[in-house]
């Protein structure tokens, strides 16, 4: 690759964080997109909206989420929350995790929010993402058999086995290609595209670091705060690249550094629920809301002074298919 490509992925979902109900979602904050997508145009960039099953089911989602997918520039992809993504079957009850889930089960419920985008929105989805990160090979599996190329779950360098879900502790965090059978192994022949979202360092080797602050986290250190210090001194200081997570600043200073370690690929992320003040615990009314567009803004501008290339997520799956992908790779 000879140029930085930054991706712009919203999880495009219900209202009701921290919900597992399977039915009785609002989608209030879907006709709030449209505010995002003009804030995305102003800059040239290229979001890709990965759409959850409640949105699906709500006439008025439905024409905001119509009127984005025929927007040049736009991509509609797929997102699954197994609680409220039929078919449903009683062992999966209040299951969170599709990672857990066995692959008949991932099979249906991918197929049944690929045919529900293909049917509702006119797009057959070839990009994806979990709900809760929670990827893993009947996962990778299912989306294989329904025709996905690209997936957006991976984390580095989180560890989610608290909530039970995967630990990305060692998971790669430049993108890859991968075979469905080990979703979080490169190979060079595999069919199918990783794209983690970038969580970095903003100081020194990524990988080193990350093993420092998880000896530190789970050592008698831990009860001395330890980390907590060395991170608001910089030294550990470990970023997500999204509004929801980190400042402008952070946002920007993680994406500098994470172009110095040599990624080309940066995967700016967030939920379609922050932008419904009071919906999420990143955005609790509109002042915040209007901080939250800001700091976008002033990222995407960043992005647009340095001359990266915006695109979506199965954009950059096209140029990464080729065996070129794991050039990037340390």
């Amino acid at each position: 690759m000879d140029r930085i490509y930054v991706t712009v992925s919203i999880d495009t979902e219900e209202d009701d964080w921290g919900s597992y109900a399977r039915r009785g979602a609002t989608t209030a904050n879907i006709a709030h997109l449209p505010m995002a997508q003009e804030l995305f145009e102003r800059h040239g960039a290229r979001p890709t909206y990965l759409v959850d099953s409640p949105p699906l089911a709500d006439p008025a989602a439905v024409r905001v989420l119509g009127e984005l997918a025929e927007l040049k520039g736009v991509e509609i992809g797929a997102h699954v929350h197994p609680w409220n993504t039929p078919p449903f079957r009683d062992e999966e009850i209040e299951e969170s995790m599709m990672w857990t889930l066995p692959l008949d089960s991932n099979r249906a419920k991918v197929r049944e929010i690929a045919e529900r985008i293909e049917a509702e929105l006119g797009v057959r989805p070839t990009s994806f993402r979990t709900g809760k990160w929670s990827f893993g090979e009947t996962v990778a599996r299912a989306l294989a058999e329904t025709g996905f190329l690209i997936d957006a779950s991976v984390t580095p360098f989180l560890d989610w086995s608290w909530d039970g879900g995967p630990d990305y502790s060692e998971a790669p965090h430049f993108p890859y290609r991968f075979d469905p059978a080990g979703p979080l192994t490169p190979n060079p022949e595999g069919s199918m595209v990783e794209l983690p979202t970038t969580i970095g360092f903003l100081h020194g080797d990524p990988v080193r670091a990350s093993r420092i602050r998880r000896r530190l986290e789970t050592s008698p250190f831990s009860k001395m705060k330890l980390v907590g210090i060395l991170d608001r001194a910089g030294l550990l200081a470990r970023r997500w690249l999204s509004p929801e997570w980190s400042s402008r600043d952070e946002m920007i200073r993680l994406a500098d550094a994470s172009v110095a370690a040599g990624h080309e690929v940066l995967a700016l992320t967030f939920h379609s629920c922050s932008l419904l003040p009071g919906a999420t615990p990143f955005v609790d009314d509109e002042a915040e809301r209007r901080a939250f567009l800001e700091d976008v803004d002033a990222f995407l501008a960043h992005c647009v002074r340095r001359g990266w290339t915006f695109a979506t997520l199965a954009e950059v799956g096209d140029a990464l298919l080729p065996d070129r992908v794991l050039e990037a790779s340390p």
